[in-house]
């Protein structure tokens, strides 16, 4: 693999991996909003409910959704190490020397 080939690679493929992960997270930062309905309130008179509940999704809660974010960042680390490494193996210790 050429070069260019792998910078197109390092840059979409963590894209990729992001909105995964974007998705992972969007549906664990689900939170709950409960709202106490007005008498006058179209629902309350309808249905006789007190209450509304709602939910909201934040995909950047931290406290809810910091694990997804740790292994997108660990996996895109990785990603880019094995990517870019250097594959040429050095001689250590000069075992292999020819005279």
């Amino acid at each position: 693999m050429n070069k260019n080939q792998k910078i197109v690679l390092a840059i979409f493929v963590p894209i990729i991996i992001f909105f995964i992960a974007l998705m992972i997270a969007n549906s664990m930062g689900v939170s709950e909003v409960t709202k106490i309905l007005a008498e006058d309130d179209p629902f309350y008179k309808l249905f006789g409910m007190k209450t509304s509940t709602s939910y909201t999704h934040d995909p950047f809660d931290w406290g809810k959704t910091w694990c997804v974010w740790l292994v997108y960042s660990a996996s895109c680390c990785l990603f880019e190490f094995l990517l870019f490494r250097d594959k040429k193996k050095k001689d250590k210790g000069g075992l292999n020397e020819q005279s």
